[in-house]
């Protein structure tokens, strides 16, 4: 559950930075930004797989961080993919935009309960 994540963030950047290079749009800031946010993902593993190992959590709890990272990158695969023009087809489009939905509104609920 360490490793899937972390491949399928490589591939997204790769073909997020395939995607740029080929509309000439690289910009440092986006390149930074990326990997910035890679980078908090895979500490997000990390502490997930620390905190279990230390407080012997189930493991179920770090493989759904895992599995909500893999969503994650799978779908921004797909979009760079798709943006690249690679066809997609559309079950996989409608399942994945069903998924970033889902993903959202529980982010959009979990601001809301910081309030």
């Amino acid at each position: 559950m360490i490793y899937a994540p972390i491949i399928l963030m490589i591939v997204d950047y790769v073909t997020g930075v395939l995607n740029a290079w080929l509309k000439k749009e690289i910009k440092s800031y986006k390149m930074r930004t990326g990997l910035a946010k890679k980078c908090g993902e895979v500490i997000a593993i990390g502490l997930g797989e620390f905190f279990s190992f230390v407080f012997s959590l189930p493991a179920g709890i770090m493989a759904w961080v895992s599995i909500y990272i893999i969503i994650m990158e799978t779908i921004s695969i797909f979009e760079n993919l798709n943006k690249l023009g690679v066809p997609i087809p559309a079950f996989i489009k409608r399942a994945f935009e069903e998924a970033e939905k889902e993903m959202n509104k529980e982010k959009e609920e979990d601001h809301h309960d910081k309030r």
